[in-house]
């Protein structure tokens, strides 16, 4: 069974650039070899995760996310089993996400699969969603 976990945060404002896009970059490799799927997106300050695999794996990594000095003001939106991964890999390569939903296809799907499946966690994640990326 998989375990889906979701939050926002607010970056440290001590962070440079350079730090965010090499923590983009180490968590995107990290997650990757360990069967951890999701996206990680960053804009104005903000922090929004989604993160999803094995559940114990899952629970263990928020545990350390939340003692990360690199954020604060953790907002847990979601943790729940599914049957299924949304996502085919991690991606976090990108510091600040473009205008439109198609800069993740799969992530589009998920929120399709969110508006049909739980609505009140689509109306959370489709406002952070658009906040991110901007959109009206």
């Amino acid at each position: 069974m998989w375990h889906t976990i979701s939050y926002v945060s607010t970056c440290d404002k001590n962070l440079k650039d350079i730090d965010i896009h090499n923590l983009l970059n180490f968590v995107k490799e990290h997650n990757n070899n360990n069967n951890i799927t999701g996206i990680l997106m960053y804009s104005e300050g903000n922090f929004f995760q989604i993160i999803e695999g094995e559940k114990k794996t899952i629970i263990d990594l928020f545990e350390k996310i939340k003692l990360d000095s690199r954020h604060y003001n953790i907002i847990k939106i979601f943790s729940r089993e599914s049957s299924n991964k949304a996502f085919s890999e991690y991606d976090s390569s990108f510091i600040i996400v473009g205008d439109t939903l198609d800069s993740s296809t799969e992530f589009r799907s998920f929120l399709l699969r969110e508006k049909q499946q739980n609505s009140d966690g689509f109306k959370n994640i489709s406002y952070l969603a658009r906040k991110f990326m901007k959109l009206p």
